[in-house]
């Protein structure tokens, strides 16, 4: 599931007010520097489509801990280019301290592989945005990653209420039973992910 981010500031009066109180949760929950920088990556780069997944649209949102998930859609190698450029270089007047990338692969029996590009934006203030890069469409394999399923949803909740919360479990373990969760999902799903390429494109602290 994921929620297209046009919907959520430019079509409200489409919706049924089903869909506005769900829109207008989320963007109660997208902070001012969130905001301020899709809204400029759009201008930038305007033929893309940029959807929202991930806990930001569903009940396993924890204020000022949890990140902003987008799947941003491209149509060509010029579009995706100028995406890359305003990531790594032209959003320089944000406050960013890191930028990572990843290439990734899914692969699954009974489709065929689909290939997307991961850029994870770290600010000053400790928003982060993670964008996943995919040309065309959005494919089977990815809609599976962007659906948990309620079952894994409340899993990850749980661990998120225990770190965030109630501070029973430290970061680091949080971080272990989050990719447990989403290894058994893998093996259910009978996807598998590999990363081809994993660099840090920017420290600027460095």
């Amino acid at each position: 599931m994921s929620v297209k981010y046009d919907s959520i500031f430019y079509n409200e009066n489409q919706n049924s007010n089903k869909n506005s109180n769900i829109n207008a949760r989320i963007k109660e929950r997208l902070s001012p520097t969130t905001i301020a920088y899709i809204t400029r990556l759009k201008q930038h780069v305007q033929n893309i489509d940029i959807h929202l997944y991930g806990s930001v649209i569903n009940f396993t949102y924890f204020k000022n801990n949890s990140d902003v998930d987008c799947c941003i859609i491209y149509h060509d190698e010029y579009t995706k280019n100028k995406l890359v450029q305003f990531v790594t270089e032209d959003s320089i007047q944000f406050h960013i301290k890191l930028i990572t990338f990843k290439q990734l692969k899914l692969s699954c029996p009974n489709y065929k592989n689909e290939f997307a590009d991961v850029y994870c934006v770290y600010f000053d203030n400790g928003d982060r945005i993670d964008f996943t890069l995919i040309r065309g469409d959005v494919g089977p394999l990815m809609k599976i990653q962007h659906d948990n399923g309620i079952m894994y949803m409340i899993l990850l909740y749980i661990i998120k209420w225990l770190c965030y919360y109630a501070n029973v479990i430290s970061k680091d373990i949080f971080v272990l039973l989050k990719k447990k969760v989403f290894v058994i999902k893998h093996y259910f799903s009978d996807i598998t992910i590999t990363v081809l390429n994993k660099t840090n494109n920017k420290d600027l602290d460095s």
